[in-house]
């Protein structure tokens, strides 16, 4: 699924800019395939952070996947461009696709969308396990009394 499009990069770089982050023979043109190919990459980054989570392809792509999914393109553009320095805004808007990314991912951040059934199979579980038998493995109640009463 495509959670991006070309229309919606051309919408928040000015024309000029993606000449110079996509053209690389020095021609006056947006090269389209340059865009084309960083939303392969961005689609196949967030399907990293969807699998398991949800039922893969979406139905239908949220709203807030198209926002992440634009930062991430925009960052992804500048980004190969070696010598040229990616600006602070680029660069601390793809900081928080990240993160948040990583909130979809722990279901942290809700997308409204129905998750996958496979997600409650152990096999598949991709974050730390938090229940009950995992926590304080180490350091159980009686631990923390002993150390307290030492303390006293």
């Amino acid at each position: 699924m495509t959670y991006c499009s070309i229309t919606d990069i051309q919408g928040v770089i000015a024309n000029d800019d993606l000449v110079q982050l996509t053209n690389d023979t020095g021609g006056g043109t947006v090269d389209t395939t340059r865009i084309t190919d960083a939303i392969a990459y961005v689609d196949n980054i967030i399907d990293g952070y969807l699998r398991g989570r949800y039922d893969l392809p979406l139905e239908s792509a949220p709203d807030e996947l198209k926002y992440l999914a634009v930062d991430f393109v925009v960052y992804r553009l500048y980004s190969r461009r070696m010598y040229t320095e990616v600006p602070d805004g680029v660069l601390k808007k793809y900081y928080d696709v990240v993160k948040t990314l990583q909130d979809i991912q722990k279901g942290a951040f809700n997308l409204g969308i129905e998750g996958s059934e496979a997600f409650g199979d152990p096999s598949l579980k991709i974050n730390k396990d938090n229940t009950k038998s995992s926590l304080n493995k180490y350091f159980n109640r009686q631990k923390w009394e002993e150390y307290d009463s030492w303390l006293s």
